[in-house]
Formats: structure tokens, sequence, C-alpha cells
């Protein structure tokens, strides 16, 4: 039996007593994109953190069902607990660091509208399209929450025993100087493109934020998040 290398996504209301069903988008998905039929394996996730096998029962009035056969907790999670906070930049590079972040494992994204922003909204709907594709690719259970965003004063002000980090090209240290970062939730805050002003640096000091730098080079601003995603789940995971 062949096991979809994609997991699909199962509503956690629609696992009854060990049966599920797959929403009609999804339904197609698998049963006419990808063949799969009765008696094949299939993975699911449900975007709260569980992950399951089943096998397909029927396709009927174009619903698939099955019986789940395995439930896993976490299913491809992190341990770590790590959010991001990126400064708005443009549209299509925003998209894309909500893929990757999806796929490195983020819980919770904060964008932010920075002096140097460039955007000052975004597409709640769209991003969370986004999130829930990347998760299915990249299999993990949990879905990124993505919030509306808000400057950089109210996200400070809110730091509910999280420690914050900021990417900084003039910061002195690099990532793996802070040898204990992995032990409480942390935020990476990243900069627009043009990087953060004055009065935000000044600001982000007073709020015990920590600076760190990703080497001389000047990244844009996804890259930049990508790069401290990476680096920091290389630190403990």
């Amino acid at each position: 039996m062949t096991i979809p290398e994609k997991a699909f996504y199962v509503k956690p209301q629609n696992i009854n007593n060990g049966v599920f069903s797959l929403s009609e988008m999804e339904s197609y998905h698998a049963s006419k994109v990808l063949r799969l039929k009765s008696g094949d394996i299939i993975t699911l996730i449900d975007g709260e953190s569980r992950g399951y096998f089943g096998i397909i029962d029927e396709v009927k009035s174009k619903i698939l069902s099955g019986t789940i056969k395995k439930t896993i907790k976490n299913f491809g999670e992190n341990k770590n607990n790590l959010n991001i906070s990126p400064g708005l930049f443009k549209r299509n590079r925003f998209e894309v660091l909500l893929e990757k972040a999806t796929e490195l494992g983020i819980k919770e994204i904060h964008p932010i509208i920075m002096e140097r922003s460039v955007k000052n909204s975004i597409n709640i709907d769209r991003c969370n399209k986004i999130i829930i594709s990347a998760a299915k690719q990249c299999r993990r259970s949990f879905f990124p929450v993505i919030h509306e965003p808000k400057d950089l004063s109210t996200l400070l002000k809110n730091q509910n025993n999280c420690k914050y980090y900021a990417s900084h090209l003039e910061a002195e240290l690099n990532f793996f100087s802070y040898k204990d970062i992995q032990d409480y939730p942390s935020n990476i805050i990243i900069g627009p493109e043009g990087g953060f002003t004055e009065t935000e640096l000044k600001m982000m000091v007073a709020s015990d934020v920590s600076f760190f730098n990703l080497g001389n080079r000047r990244l844009r601003s996804e890259t930049a998040a990508i790069a401290s995603i990476a680096l920091f789940n290389g630190l403990g995971n």
C-alpha cells in the first residue's frame, strides 16, 4: 500500500469514533489527482498537533472517508517553541517566508508594522491557505498561528514570558553565543527591507531584546528570517 508523501487536512470535528472524513476539496485531491482508492493508507493532519494514519474505506458523494489506525501527537513538530516577528515587506517575499517558516516549525507569526515597512496590512485568509498548504506538504500537524499586524511597541509590551531576539547586521554576537536559547519560548524579530531605525533599536534595547548577527552580508528580510529559524532549530532539535 502506498502512503502519500503529502498529508491531507482533516478537520478535528470530522473524526468521530475512529472514523474520518475529508472535505470535498481534500477528497477530490486524494481520489482524483493522486488516484487513491479503498484500502490505501493515508496520512492526515488536524492543524492542532495531531497526525494520523488511516485506511480509506470509500469515496461516496464526493467525500472520502475511512478508519483511523494510528494517532501520533506532535506529528512532525519540533521540540522547541519558536515564534517569529517579521517587519512587513513585499507580498511575494512575505509569502515565501510564510511557507518556509511553516516548514521549519514556527509556532506563531507576528507581523510588525515598522517605520521602514512598505506595507501595513496582510490578507489573513490568503496567509492561512499558504500555511496549510505548506504544512500538508511537509507533513507537520500544527498550523502556525498568524496574527494581524501590530506595531513594535505593542509587540514588546506583550512578551508573555517569551525571550526576544533580533537579527541585526551590526550586532557583536552571533546566534551561537546564546547557550540557553532553547530553555524558554523565543521570538525572533526581523527588520523590513532597509532594516531597523535608530528609534526601533533603542526601543528594543529598552525592552531587553538580545541582538545577533548572521554574518557580514546584508540579507533580504525573508532570507534573514529563514536563516535565523534554521540556526535556532540547529541549537536544540
